[in-house]
């Protein structure tokens, strides 16, 4: 399966986020500017879903597979979404984020290096 145009989407995504967080944690000024950040993360976020979505049409993955990637997602959406709440623990956001956004980069090569297994074996 073909997944190259979501992993350079979730890679954005990805360095954004960290870049973000990184002013976020280190420039208390930028806390005002919070919910313009965590929009436009959402955006790419957006964009790495519909990436998915495309390359998910032209060869069908595993139920599963698709459940996977699209959890990781949302929980990556999820801690995008709650940097702007009042208290938020941008440390912990942080963790999530990459918790989930981390595996599926590497899940998404594999899915690319498949066929390549299955000539192999």
């Amino acid at each position: 399966m073909r997944t190259l145009a979501t992993q350079v989407r979730l890679r954005r995504l990805d360095r954004a986020f960290s870049e973000a967080l990184d002013r976020l944690l280190s420039e208390p000024a930028e806390r005002e500017m919070v919910g313009l950040i965590s929009a436009k993360l959402l955006e790419l976020a957006s964009d790495v879903r519909d990436s998915w979505r495309r390359e998910t049409m032209q060869t069908r993955p595993a139920e599963a597979l698709d459940a996977y990637v699209k959890e990781a997602l949302r929980t990556a959406e999820f801690a995008i979404a709650a940097l702007p709440q009042a208290g938020a623990d941008l440390e912990l956001l942080g963790r999530d984020f990459n918790n989930a956004a981390l595996p599926l980069e590497v899940f998404l090569r594999g899915l690319d290096a498949e066929p390549a297994l299955q000539r192999s074996a």
